[in-house]
């Protein structure tokens, strides 16, 4: 009898040990799991954007970003309220943190930076990063009737009901970024060297260094009142689809050394340059895009601007007029002096023809009277 409790006692303990190894197996492996999927979430990068569809769910929704804004078809909306921006004017008291983490370049900003007009609610600032290509590829990310800008400007703002951009991520009506396109004009814009001439100092990925605050308004398009609004999401994972786009109509303009330094200094992973950074176009799927202001009647077309500036433009136009005009002036030149050569000529001609006609050939004559030879 002592036996058979002492036997039973023991099967009883090995069941125990068993399921305490099964269950801390089991968590080990979820750990692993959770590592694991923590690690691929964190190492997402823009050469194998299909790659998100299956990593991250909302990548795969039918609300994504960026889009293509066609002017023909974005009608105007009166009810689209301007936009009124509270404490972007910082002083250089201020110091902001500018990020390379390996995606991109990013500026954190401070919480009295805010949209105090234009949403149902008041939205604060949180960061801005870019979005750029190479000289040969242009990098934004949204497009105006299938055309890119060079780069593009995204500042990330949290909706105050949330208590951080973390919280407000998720939230279907969480965060509000304003876009603008950036191009190429003839000068430096001195407000994005504030940003630009620090970029050596980050050029590894995960670095970061401190720069004096400044007018961060100046960043954006002289005009904030043209712009295009339409519901989509975050361009890079996790996706989540609660943005408020403002995509602005006027652009931005850089120097080209300034975008080329943006283009050719940051490095990622493996010290490989980090150049085009921006997600592949995706489609609306019904979604309406509004516009804050007036189409133009005569072609139903909205404005906008083509990827080279309008300073570019009026740059090329110029140089084709002043190419017109200088080869019609040498034109002119060459027939103005190639008819007074002629007729100089033909005056010459003639000048010499008179000439001999009036010349009258007369013999010597010899006066022997005046002539006298001596002979000795």
């Amino acid at each position: 009898m002592l036996l058979d409790i002492l036997l039973i006692f023991h099967l009883q303990v090995l069941v125990i040990a068993s399921s305490s190894s099964s269950e801390e197996d089991g968590s080990s492996e979820r750990e692993a799991e959770h590592s694991k999927g923590s690690s691929h979430q964190h190492h997402w990068g823009y050469h194998d954007q299909e790659s998100w569809l299956s990593a991250f769910e909302d990548c795969s929704g039918k609300s994504q970003s960026p889009i293509n804004i066609d002017t023909h078809t974005v009608p105007y909306d009166p009810k689209l309220a301007l936009l009124k921006l509270e404490g972007y004017d910082l002083t250089g008291s201020t110091t902001l943190k500018l990020i390379n983490n390996g995606h991109t370049l990013q500026l954190s900003l401070p919480s009295s930076m805010r949209i105090l007009r234009g949403f149902d609610h008041v939205y604060v600032a949180a960061q801005l990063h870019f979005h750029w290509g190479t000289k040969e590829v242009p990098g934004s990310e949204h497009t105006i009737d299938n055309v890119h800008y060079p780069a593009e400007i995204h500042v990330v703002h949290f909706n105050t009901k949330y208590a951080n951009l973390a919280e407000a991520a998720s939230k279907a009506d969480g965060l509000a970024v304003l876009g603008g396109f950036i191009g190429i004009g003839l000068h430096d814009n001195d407000n994005y060297e504030k940003i630009l001439s620090a970029l050596t100092d980050i050029s590894i990925e995960e670095s970061d260094t401190e720069i004096p605050g400044f007018n961060v308004r100046h960043l954006l398009p002289d005009s904030l009142d043209r712009f295009y609004r339409y519901n989509g999401s975050l361009t890079t994972p996790p996706c989540f689809q609660t943005v408020s786009w403002t995509v602005f109509n006027d652009s931005i303009r850089v120097s080209r050394r300034q975008l080329a330094d943006l283009e050719d200094t940051l490095k990622t992973e493996h010290n490989k340059l980090l150049s085009k950074n921006f997600r592949a176009q995706q489609l609306l799927h019904g979604r309406k895009v509004l516009a804050s202001f007036h189409t133009e009647p005569a072609t139903g077309k909205t404005k906008s601007l083509p990827t080279e500036t309008e300073d570019s433009i009026i740059m090329e136009s110029s140089g084709h007029i002043l190419a017109i005009v200088f080869g019609a002036l040498f034109a002119v030149t060459v027939l103005v002096f190639s008819v007074y050569t002629y007729q100089q000529r033909k005056k010459y001609s003639k000048f010499k023809k008179d000439s001999k006609q009036n010349v009258i050939y007369k013999p010597a004559v010899v006066d022997m009277d005046q002539t006298s030879l001596t002979v000795t």
